[in-house]
């Protein structure tokens, strides 16, 4: 069987075709079919020809089309409906049109084109066969019902085209018919596109791929695009007839799909995996060009704050707010991204390659930054402001690791936090090295608290006679390698991780316990014991509930108990230190107001806060005798203090000239190295349980 070149030419079309379609000679043999038939007789292809059809055929098949093959051999068209029931009951409804077609060799009657469609789902076809002795035009007829359809000649001049055309494209056939298909043209493809598109169909090739056209109203729609040049004898093109599939709900699924991949749902920026593709590109580029990049981490100070007192939706309107003015802040090719919560990221590449210009540029850019996001907001017709801390560290070519990239800027940026927010830091190795050590303290800290390596440590306050009149509980960490590790060293860090919560209710504890162990000697009966309590702990919704228990457990005066706070805690939200000292106090508890005058105190604050005692910080009665306004200072604490009805300690008495100037001036106690240093209890040369000295 040699197919003749208009055979070929139209069996090309039809392996593109959404049916099922085969050619048949005079003896119902296949000389041609498609995909779709091969599927259906179960055989692939090259195994149907020279079969006969009516042995491929299911039963229910061949009682349908033998009489309409033996009208189709004689000339006729002939198409014909019929339902074929399935094993499991269900029945699907065919369509076959049956084109004969003159054979190939002389004498040997019709060929037949075997044409069937699947309406199961679908409208009956609506396509009317014309007479004609024109196969591509019999062709384009039965496909209407199947697929967008254009023809055009040679040069892509527009012929005809189908009511499916028309509707996608909302344009009249007569708007169509003499153009060229630059009318849809969307613009969403380079020039370069339709160059290689051109270049495969002159060519003689079929092309296939995906279009992107725009509709007469402007609204964009995706094709699948199949291409197929009829070929004259010269083997030169003469027509091309075009079969499209409306593909546009499917790419609007794969671009929300792919938007939900890669961008935040909340801003629309870049989300983390998509910054990490980005940083992949600019290391590239910078290693292409030699210029240094930089990638910043960047935290909102007061975040939390907006969350809590405006509600969640006041927090993301805040966060899409920084994101579109960081986002106007950028150059074209940088990225902003969401890392989560409030933190961004942002991925600069070009900063030259001089290592110190980079720095300077990246510095003026977080500056820019900075300016920017301290503006106020206007959030539920309130004013907001926030402030922004950022991380900053720079990269130079591929070789550097991504995951060492945004280590060290989280490092950098949590520098710009420990150092008072509101401001950014760019990255160095010895930072690397703190970083790695506070990780390493924070791990044993962690340790410690499981094992209870903490030791009180007793500092005695005297009265004017230098009789104790109580102690002030300080605490150590008994580090197993590094001996006594003194609060300075690890007191910021657990108010940071949130662990003093824990190592405050261990000092309460002991500090419950020893006052019960005091109150069962006459002479220490009436001491007082004082513990320092940190912001977090004052934060935390438990504490009071904390305290009370401690102190029921132990079976203790609560007055003898002493909570020492700094004023420090009283300047963003007064009212909620000032209620859990308000529900403690009810029960006993009293208050000293740690560091006075270190902080800036507002008198009218002070007169509102319910302490019953105020200690002078160690600074200023170190500068008693020696700083030229020390002694004013010290005095005017002193007469401020007896107006408000306060006790009054004075902290780091160190010599009999200190203690005399105070005291002179009205002070009732006093602590410091005069009296004693910090002590264990139970080491040689400190206390015992009823308080004599060894």
């Amino acid at each position: 069987m040699i197919a003749s070149n208009q055979e070929m030419q139209i069996w090309a079309v039809l392996e593109h075709l959404p049916i099922q379609a085969a050619w048949l000679d005079p003896r119902l043999r296949c000389k041609y079919a498609n995909l779709p038939f091969s599927h259906e007789a179960g055989l692939p292809p090259e195994a149907l020809k020279g079969a006969r059809v009516m042995e491929l055929l299911p039963p229910d098949w061949q009682a349908a089309l033998a009489p309409a093959a033996a009208e189709a051999l004689r000339g006729n068209r002939v198409r014909f409906d019929f339902s074929v029931r399935h094993a499991d009951g269900a029945a699907s409804h065919k369509q076959v049109t049956l084109l004969p077609q003159a054979s190939g060799a002389a004498g040997n009657g019709w060929d037949v084109l075997m044409l069937v469609s699947d309406h199961t789902e679908s409208a009956r076809m609506r396509q009317k066969l014309r007479s004609s002795v024109n196969a591509l035009a019999d062709l384009k007829i039965a496909l209407d019902a199947h697929a967008i359809v254009a023809v055009t000649d040679a040069r892509g001049v527009i012929t005809s085209v189908n009511e499916k055309f028309c509707s996608i494209s909302q344009y009249e056939r007569d708007e169509l018919v003499g153009k060229t298909h630059r009318v849809v043209n969307s613009r969403t493809h380079p020039p370069a596109f339709f160059q290689e598109l051109w270049k495969v169909i002159s060519s003689g090739e079929i092309w296939t791929g995906e279009i992107c056209n725009r509709a007469k109203d402007g609204s964009l729609y995706w094709v699948q695009t199949t291409i197929v040049p009829f070929l004259d004898a010269a083997g030169k093109p003469v027509q091309y007839i075009s079969l499209r599939v409306d593909v546009t709900q499917r790419k609007l699924l794969e671009k929300e799909s792919l938007r939900r991949a890669f961008f935040d749902d909340l801003t629309g920026l870049p989300n983390r995996r998509l910054m990490k593709r980005r940083l992949c590109e600019t290391k590239k580029a910078c290693a292409q060009s030699g210029a240094y990049g930089a990638l910043m981490f960047l935290d909102l100070d007061n975040f939390k704050e907006v969350n809590d007192t405006l509600g969640h939706e006041s927090g993301d309107d805040l966060l899409k707010q920084v994101s579109a003015r960081l986002s106007g802040l950028m150059r074209q090719g940088d990225t902003v991204a969401r890392a989560g919560g409030d933190e961004y990221v942002i991925i600069v590449g070009d900063l030259g390659r001089d290592e110190a210009e980079a720095a300077s540029q990246a510095h003026a850019l977080t500056e820019r930054i900075r300016r920017e996001l301290n503006r106020p907001y206007r959030i539920q017709q309130v004013e907001v402001h926030s402030s922004s801390s950022i991380g900053v560290v720079l990269f130079h070519g591929e070789s550097e690791c991504d995951g060492d990239i945004l280590r060290h800027a989280d490092m950098a940026l949590y520098r710009s936090k420990v150092q008072g927010k509101n401001q950014a830091s760019l990255f160095d190795p010895d930072l690397r090295d703190s970083i790695l050590q506070r990780a390493s303290t924070l791990a044993d800290l962690r340790a410690a608290i499981a094992r209870e390596q903490f030791r009180l440590y007793f500092q005695p306050v005297v009265d004017a006679r230098h009789r104790v009149t109580g102690y002030e509980a300080l605490i150590r960490w008994l580090h197993p390698q590094r001996g006594v590790v003194l609060p300075n060293q690890f007191i910021g860090l657990a108010e940071q991780t949130g662990l003093i919560v824990d190592i405050g209710e261990w000092v309460l504890r002991s500090a419950c316990r020893q006052l019960r162990a005091w109150s069962g000697v006459a002479a220490s009966a009436q001491w007082s014991l004082s513990v320092n309590v940190s912001a977090r702990q004052i934060r935390d919704p438990g504490f009071p509930a904390t305290v009370q228990r401690l102190v029921e457990e132990a079976g203790i005066d609560p007055r003898r108990l002493r909570l020492e706070l700094t004023e420090s805690m009283f300047h963003a939200r007064p009212e909620q230190p000032v209620e859990v000292m308000t529900m403690l106090k009810k029960i006993g508890i009293r208050f000293s107001m740690d560091d006075f005058g270190t902080g800036y105190s507002s008198l009218a604050c002070l007169k509102d806060l319910p302490f019953d005692q105020l200690k002078i910080d160690r600074s200023f009665v170190r500068d008693l005798m020696t700083h030229p306004r020390g002694k004013a200072i010290a005095r005017t604490i002193l007469d401020l203090a007896c107006a408000l009805e306060l006790d009054v300690v004075a902290e780091g008495v160190d010599s009999m000239e200190q203690f005399h100037f105070l005291e002179e001036h009205g002070c009732q106690a006093f602590q410091g190295y005069l009296f004693g240093r910090p002590e264990p209890l139970e080491e040689e040369g400190g206390l015992r349980e009823g308080g004599r000295r060894r």
